[in-house]
This record gives structure tokens, sequence and C-alpha cells, in this order.
């Protein structure tokens, strides 16, 4: 189905960085040294790599970033053990064999989780979700946090469903005293978050549920101008509560495939 999209379009590659880095560092130590030299610095940049794809499934427990590590790691032994051209040592046979076979079902494993959408930073689908049947009605943004309602759920539910959201990549949860604070994060926003999760914060739209059933919506200046056209902020914010009062009352009754499914739905790009 298709939706009239209310976002700007992104034309940011910064999820290509870290390709593209191999490729330039492998590119000046082959220049510098030789093929061996190259071979190994994009080994080790992989191996590398995969310790910090590592950290990341451990911070989201998103299963797409363990397979990204262990997809990196295998790919690195594989390069400098492969029998027709051993960087350091030649591995026997039947383990280079070994090797060369999880690295084809690692690839296989990670492809599937990218192509269907496993591997995705859903934010652009949240405010996309949000943004739908309101009105070009420029009301005058303002960064003061507004009230999107109230609903039930206990604490547990409450933080088990923060739990899926994080898994899942809809929108990553901070964690306080009274509350659980949701900020959802774009593809091409991952990086930032990542690398300064407390920063990013500070910078972008959330959405709070406290342990008596009230939620609470602050949308950014960034995130409001990331829309094509001046929307109706004060309905913006609504839906973007509607939004997260729909999804947590879908996992209370055990229907969480729903979330998944009306943001796949958008059918928005795999790297978008």
């Amino acid at each position: 189905m298709y939706f009239p999209r209310k976002l700007k379009q992104d034309l940011r590659i910064i999820g290509l960085i870290p390709a593209m880095t191999c490729i330039i560092i492998g590119a000046v130590v082959f220049v510098l040294t030789g093929t061996k030299e190259a071979l190994l610095s994009v080994a080790a940049f992989y191996i590398i790599y995969a310790g910090f794809s590592l950290w990341i499934f451990i911070r989201t427990s998103n299963q797409s970033y363990f397979a990204a590590f262990v997809w990196q790691f295998i790919f690195g032994i594989f390069i400098v053990t492969r029998p027709d051209y051993p960087l350091i040592m030649p591995l026997d046979h039947k383990i280079s064999g070994i090797v060369v076979v999880l690295l084809l079902v690692s690839t296989v494993w990670l492809f599937y989780l990218f192509f269907t959408k496993k591997a995705k930073w859903k934010g652009r689908e949240i405010f996309e979700l949000a943004s739908m049947a309101i009105e070009i009605h420029p009301d005058g943004f303002t960064e003061r946090p507004r009230p999107a309602g109230v609903t039930t759920y206990s604490k547990d539910e409450l933080m088990r469903f923060a739990a899926f959201l994080r898994r899942n990549l809809i929108a990553m949860p901070f964690y306080e005293d009274n509350r659980i604070v949701f900020v959802p994060v774009k593809m091409d926003d991952a990086f930032k978050y990542l690398l300064s999760r407390e920063k990013f914060r500070q910078n972008r739209s959330w959405i709070a549920f406290d342990f008596q059933g009230n939620v609470t919506v602050n949308i950014s200046h960034k995130d409001y101008l990331g829309y094509k056209e001046e929307l109706s902020f004060d309905q913006l914010c609504e839906n973007l509560g509607k939004v997260f009062i729909r999804f947590i009352e879908y996992y209370r009754k055990g229907e969480e495939d729903r979330i998944i499914y009306q943001l796949n739905e958008l059918g928005l790009g795999i790297t978008s």
C-alpha cells in the first residue's frame, strides 16, 4: 500500500561510512606497502569493527548486530587464513572449509535480516505514522512538552515494552526514576545516537510514559523541520502520542506483530 510521504527525502550516505573507510584504508596501505599489508589492514579493520557491532548488540539486543559481528569476525579471519593466499598461517583444509561454510551461512543470515528490515532503525516510520491525516497548518512550534493522553499498563509491562522497542530498533528507551522516555532514531542518525547517547537525546523528539499511565510528547525543532511542509504542531504531538499508546496496547494484548506490520506497511526503503 502506498502512503504519501510527509518527511523530506534523506540522501545522506552515513550508513556507508564503515565500508568506505575500509576501502580507503586498504587502498592507501596497498599504495604505500603492498598487497599483503593491504589485506592485513582490511582484515584488522573487520575484526575491530566486529567488536563495535558486538557492543551495539549488547546495547540494543537487536540480532542483526550480532549477525554483523559474526560475519565481520569470520570474514576477517578468512582473509588472513585462506589456503590459497595465507597471510599469517595456512589452516588445515577441513578447518578452512568450516570457516568458509560459517562465512556463507552468516552472509545469508545477515542478508535475511537486512532485507526483512530487522536491521533497520525505524525512526522515519514513526514520524511518518505521526504525520498521517494532519493538516498543513503552521500553528507555531514550541519546545514545551505536551500531555498526549493516559493509558493503562503495569510497570513490568512498560519495562518489557521498552525492551521490545529497543530490540526492534523502533525507539530507544531512557530509564528515569518515575518514567521511561522513548527516543525514535532514524537510520541516518543511528551513528550519532550510538556514539553519543545522552547528547543525542537532548536534540531529539521523545515520548515519555510514567509509571502512573501518563504519556507526554516532545517534538524537537530539528525533527519538525524534517517534514516537507509546516504541519499542525498540536496535531503532530497528539498523533505521536497516539502512535505509542496504540503500540503499547497492542503489546499488552500480545499483538506486537501488528506494530512491526504497521511500520513495514509504510514501504520506506531499507536504508532510509
